[in-house]
């Protein structure tokens, strides 16, 4: 049985509106994490979506024991269907403040977990 360790929300990216879905954690072994996102309907990549994305790898690599990270989509039909292009062309700095920061984190925390 998988232990939840924590779930963040995934801001809306329309002021006052209710998240636009979430990130959870949960461990099923000693060393695993399982990372599942749920961001309706397709899991695009949005600023909000990215951004909570590093913050559950921060707060894995910070707050719990190395280990492996797997993620994995709470919608059974799409891991992720790209880019949100509307947003990423219309959201300033997103490449780089966003999905290139993502990128880079993703990176980074395969070369912590090697050390």
């Amino acid at each position: 049985m998988a232990t939840a360790l924590f779930a963040l929300p995934i801001p809306s990216t329309a002021s006052n509106s209710p998240p636009s879905g979430s990130f959870t954690c949960t461990s099923p072994a000693e060393g695993v994490y399982v990372l599942t996102f749920l961001s309706p309907p397709d899991n695009r990549f949005t600023t909000p979506f990215c951004q909570t994305f590093i913050q559950a790898l921060d707060i894995l690599e910070f707050s719990y024991p190395p280990g492996v990270v797997i993620t994995t989509s709470g919608i059974p039909k799409f891991y992720s269907n790209g880019l949100d292009l509307e947003h990423a062309v219309g959201t300033k700095g997103f490449f780089s403040d966003s999905l290139y920061a993502l990128w880079k984190r993703l990176i980074t925390y395969l070369f912590q977990s090697l050390k």
